[in-house]
Formats: structure tokens, C-alpha cells, sequence
């Protein structure tokens, strides 16, 4: 196999996929050089957890033979690695952790799945911050892999919790790579390693083989090179899934030639977060930024935030909803006991609705859409729920 070229090695996934279709070289090639290259350069920056060549040269060859028919994708033979808190089958996952060194699970994580359904081949297993961060950030080696260095300096710390999957984009490691977020730890380390990072919302991903920090914040996403790698790779793991209680069924869709045009786009700014809160020294860099952003053409929108938006605590907590009149006349049907509470627009649409029954549920929904605007009365005991109109 013939040496690549450095620059290789931070092609964009698009210009990876795009000479992979054109035969300059196989994508078992394309996977031995990337492992090669993280086995020789990841324990450089405590990045590589565990490197899986094998299985991934096997994805590869496979990936060949369809490229001679039909390729599945634009991820099609693209090497990439994964935080060390998604599963993959019967191999360790160590959450960073060293009591958690020998823990494996049966099954891969649904992400992963989603990746080798779209082609592409996972040669490492990249490292984290301890339990993603679940125990706290009082230092940056609070990792069995050690400190994530950052590949632009390596006496500064790469971020976390997910350090090892933006170290590996940054250094040419892995073309992408997957990590998670439940409060920055996408968006931190791909700032301070200079990549791009996606956190997507909330639901849009599945999680189910990813170790848990907290439930109703947790996402994985993807780091790349660009803005157009991430959309790739979200159309690939976005998705509903079962196994996922908290998913919300959703797709995300891209395809680069029907993108939007930048011009019809429009980015809110807060001046003040590049006046008055950046440190001094980096405000001339958020500037530069803002500018280039400006370049590609977007409506760029000042955004004032009020002082009491940033302030640590409420001023006063926010008073609760005054209850209807409707909700204040509970009658009586048929002998037995009911209760009711508002459903009305506005303010009170957020006071805690009633707790029924799926089929109650459905009957009131029913009856609210051709009512409009109405209380919902629930019968606490034969579980009946009828719409009465706000007279």
C-alpha cells in the first residue's frame, strides 16, 4: 500500500467519499492508514481508548465489494471512532473509568448500528473524562487514559467529557467521530480543539447503548471538519427507536444540493457575550469570528438580553396560574365525585393538566380540537372526560 499523503488525513468526509467513488484507492486502504495512524499518534493525547482494526478492516472490505455495484451512502468505507461510553459488541467500554476497565455489553449502541447500516467502519474506541464528567471536572487527568491533551498544544487541555473524539478530529486521527453532551461536552472540547461539533436536540438521536448521566439531557452528536460532515452523519443516526424512551421519532434530512442558501438565514448575536463578558485577550478573536460569519452572507440580527436573563437567581419566582372559574364549580355526575382542571389558552396552558387515561386522553383532545378553548372535566372514577365550552 502506498504512503497517503498528510493532507489526506484532513479531507473532509465528502472529499473522502468523493475519492473513494472514483477508485483512487480502496477503502480498506483508506482504513489501514487511518488506524496506523491513530495507534501510532493517539496515546500522544491520551485519545485512543481501544483500537478495533480488525472488525474495521473487515466493514471495509465489505464496503468494496459494494462500491463495485451500489454504495450504500456518503459514509460509505469512512473510518471514524467513537466515545467510550457507546457499546460495541462484546468489546470493553469503560465509561474512563478503572474499575469499569473489563466491562463489555452484547449488543452495540443503536448509533452504531445506524453507522454501520450506512457503511461506514468505527476503528476506535476514543477517550473521555470519567464517567462523562458524572463525578465533576476538578482536573483535567480525572481519566484512566489520562489528560486529553490538545493536538494544537499539548500543555492544554483538549476539553471534556468527550476530549478523545475531538482531540482525534483535530489531529487527523478519524475522519468524525461520535460523541455526547449533556451540558457542553460536545461543544467545549470541539471549541478548544478547533473543530466542528453538533449537538443535536433533544430526542432526535437514540441513546440506547450509551451510558447514562442524566436522562432528560443527554444527546450524542457528532465532531467533524465542517458543518456539512456533521449533517451527514446526523441523517445517518437521527432517528426513532424504541429502545429509547425518552426519542422523539424524528428524522433529521440533508442532502447538500438542497441545502438553504446562506442569504435566507438569520443569526441572533448577543453583543454584550463579546463586549462585556469575553475575556479581554479574546474578544479581537470573537470579532474576527463574527466577521466571518458576515462573509458568507447570513442576516446577522443584534439580540439584547436583559440583565435579569444572566442574572444567578430569579428576582421573584414566577407566580402560578389563577385557576378558571369552570375549574372552580366542579359538579357532580351521577353521585360520584369530579374534578377538573383549566386547559384555557395563555398563561395557565402550562398548569399541570388532569391525570387520565390514554383513552380519556384521546377523548378529550377529540373533543377540545372541535370545542376550541375549553376546561376538560375528568370523572376521577369511571374515568370519563368530557369538553364544556367557556360560555
Amino acid at each position: 500500500m502506498a504512503a497517503f499523503p498528510e493532507d489526506l488525513f484532513f479531507a473532509t468526509v465528502s472529499e473522502l467519499g468523493t475519492r473513494l467513488r472514483a477508485r483512487e484507492f480502496s477503502a480498506a486502504e483508506l482504513v489501514r492508514a487511518f488506524s496506523d495512524r491513530i495507534e501510532k499518534l493517539g496515546p500522544r493525547y491520551n485519545a485512543l481508548a481501544l483500537s478495533l482494526r480488525a472488525d474495521a478492516i473487515k466493514q471495509a472490505k465489505a464496503a468494496d465489494d459494494r462500491f463495485r455495484h451500489r454504495p450504500r451512502g456518503p459514509l460509505e468505507g469512512i473510518p471514524y471512532g467513537v466515545k467510550d461510553l457507546l457499546a460495541v459488541s462484546d468489546r470493553p467500554t469503560t465509561w474512563g473509568a478503572l474499575p469499569l476497565a473489563g466491562q463489555t455489553f452484547p449488543d452495540d449502541a443503536a448509533v452504531i448500528h445506524s453507522l454501520d447500516k450506512a457503511g461506514a467502519a468505527l476503528i476506535a474506541k476514543l477517550a473521555l473524562v470519567e464517567l462523562a464528567g458524572a463525578g465533576g471536572y476538578r482536573s483535567a487527568a480525572a481519566s484512566m487514559f489520562g489528560p486529553g491533551l490538545n493536538p494544537w498544544d499539548r500543555t492544554r487541555w483538549a476539553g471534556g467529557s468527550s476530549s478523545g473524539s475531538a482531540a482525534a478530529v483535530a489531529a487527523g486521527l478519524v475522519p468524525f467521530a461520535l460523541g455526547s453532551e449533556t451540558w457542553g461536552s460536545i461543544g467545549v472540547p470541539c471549541a478548544y480543539c478547533g473543530v466542528t461539533g453538533l449537538r443535536p436536540t433533544y430526542g432526535l438521536v437514540s441513546r440506547q447503548g450509551a451510558m447514562p448521566v442524566a436522562w432528560t439531557m443527554d444527546k450524542i452528536g457528532p465532531i467533524g471538519r465542517s458543518a456539512e460532515d456533521c449533517g451527514l452523519v446526523l441523517h445517518a443516526i437521527s432517528g426513532g427507536d424504541t429502545g429509547d424512551p425518552g426519542s422523539a421519532g424524528k428524522r433529521f434530512y440533508y442532502w447538500a444540493p438542497y441545502a438553504p442558501d446562506p442569504k435566507q438565514l438569520r443569526i441572533g448575536f448577543a453583543p454584550a457575550d463579546y463586549s462585556d463578558w469575553a475575556e479581554a485577550a479574546a474578544r479581537p478573536a470573537f470579532e474576527a469570528a463574527l466577521d466571518a460569519i458576515r462573509a458568507t452572507g447570513v442576516q446577522m440580527r443584534r439580540c439584547p438580553i436583559s440583565p435579569t436573563a444572566r442574572s444567578p437567581r430569579w428576582s421573584s419566582p414566577p407566580s402560578p396560574p389563577r385557576p378558571s372559574s369552570r375549574s372552580s364549580r366542579a359538579g357532580r355526575w351521577r353521585g360520584w365525585p369530579i374534578r377538573s382542571r383549566s386547559r384555557a389558552c395563555g398563561p395557565a396552558s402550562k398548569s399541570r393538566p388532569p391525570i387520565i387515561s390514554k383513552r380519556c386522553a384521546r377523548a378529550a383532545r377529540s373533543s377540545t380540537r372541535s370545542a376550541g378553548c375549553s376546561s376538560i372535566t375528568t370523572c376521577w372514577f369511571r374515568r370519563r372526560v368530557t369538553a364544556r365550552r367557556p360560555r
